[in-house]
């Protein structure tokens, strides 16, 4: 399963940098990875997801999966996925300079992607804060 990814860098001014691949609409992450690109506790994590969804925002069958891996013993485990839905919404409930960066990367990069006539399945899409520029890439595809 190709799940994209969420990576944010800084700069050596220390502006952060989101750079996000998307496939097939969305990005899949599991809880530790979204706590690690935020800056944050896994526990904040889990709490306002688990907020999120007892409100009725978003219903957790809607933007999450579950799928069975291997731990690093060889056992296999389940684990669930947060779509990228879930994790804009997360972010506007977290207080990181990451979570921020990230949003602001929401309301650039994809209402410049929405401004598209074309819409490819898989793109790019990298924002800039220190410039305010979102940048839209196709990866190329192996022949």
């Amino acid at each position: 399963m190709e799940r994209g990814y969420i990576k944010i860098t800084e700069e050596e001014i220390g502006k952060p940098i989101v750079e996000v691949k998307i496939v097939n609409g969305t990005v899949w992450m599991f809880k530790h990875e979204i706590a690690r690109l935020f800056d944050v506790h896994l526990q904040t994590v889990g709490n306002n997801f688990r907020s999120i969804f007892k409100s009725g925002v978003l219903h957790e069958d809607d933007v999450t999966m579950e799928r069975k891996m291997k731990n690093e013993k060889g056992q296999d485990i389940y684990v669930t996925f947060y779509n990228l839905e879930a994790i804009i919404f997360l972010s506007y409930r977290i207080d990181s300079r990451y979570a921020k960066a990230f949003r602001e990367w929401v309301m650039n990069a994809l209402c410049e992607y929405n401004r598209m006539d074309k819409k490819a399945t898989e793109v790019i899409v990298v924002f800039n804060a220190d410039t305010r520029h979102a940048s839209i890439q196709y990866p190329q595809i192996p022949n």
